[in-house]
Parts: structure tokens; sequence; C-alpha cells
């Protein structure tokens, strides 16, 4: 089963302004140093590794399984029932989103993306490793 995991800051580098006092610094401990209120930015980690040694069909259900584990966090979060989550979103129902939160179903895009905005996401950070171990340094770009 994927693992989920909330991070206050993904790079040591990064850096956030409060919205309480708008004093700008490091994300390291997820509160603010001089107001010591809750910063409200995360970042929400889904590993992938786990998913490259599967068959299709596991790679689906596990991809599932992992969005699911996140949308049931993100709304618990929020302190939102799935009725009145379904509710908020318009085109989903109670059920078809129980299924989704317990990995049974795959949620398409033009359903998941909405209800990841309601649950507060605000974009979606791909991080790669700028030279793969196979790669060869020496060798010329790709025109």
């Amino acid at each position: 089963m994927p693992t989920i995991e909330f991070l206050p800051s993904i790079r040591e580098s990064e850096t956030i302004t409060c919205s309480s006092c708008q004093t700008r610094q490091y994300p390291r401990s997820g509160t603010c140093v001089r107001c010591q209120r809750p910063l409200t930015l995360e970042y929400l980690v889904v590993p992938i590794d786990n998913l490259l040694c599967c068959s299709l069909d596991d790679q689906q259900k596990q991809l599932a399984r992992g969005i699911g584990i996140m949308l049931r966090m993100l709304r618990k979060r929020r302190h939102l029932c799935q009725s009145q989550l379904a509710e908020i979103a318009g085109g989903t129902n109670r059920s078809y989103l129980s299924k989704a939160e317990c990995g049974h179903v795959l949620l398409p895009l033009r359903k998941l993306l909405p209800l990841a905005r309601l649950l507060g996401l605000t974009s979606i950070i791909l991080r790669f490793q700028a030279d793969h171990p196979g790669a060869n340094v020496n060798s010329k770009p790709i025109r």
C-alpha cells in the first residue's frame, strides 16, 4: 500500500510568507518563527517507486488506493463527511466518492481535479532527479 505523508516544505531553500504576520521565512517546522501560528502551506508526498515494478493492472489499483487515501485524509482535515464533499463538488455522488476513497475506482481527472481543489490543493509538483543513474553524462542533447 502506498505511503502518504504531509511535509511543511520540500526544499531547504524554499521560503514562505506567514499569512498572519507577513514574516518571510523558511518553513522547516510548519509554524511561523515570529507569531508561532501554523503556516498554511504543506506538500503531499506520494512516492511512485512501488508502481514501477508492477503490471499495468496493479499500477492502476495502487494508484487508485493512493489517491483514495489522499482524498480521505484531506477530506477529514477539512472536517467534511463524504455527503458534504459530494454535495459541494456537484458532479459526484457520495457512493462514488466512497468507492474512490477505498481505492475501488480511479477517478478521472475531470472529477479528481475539482475535488482536489475543493480540498485545498493548489498545485501538483512533479519532483525528478536532474541526472539519473543510467544517464550518460557526455551524451549530446536530443534536438
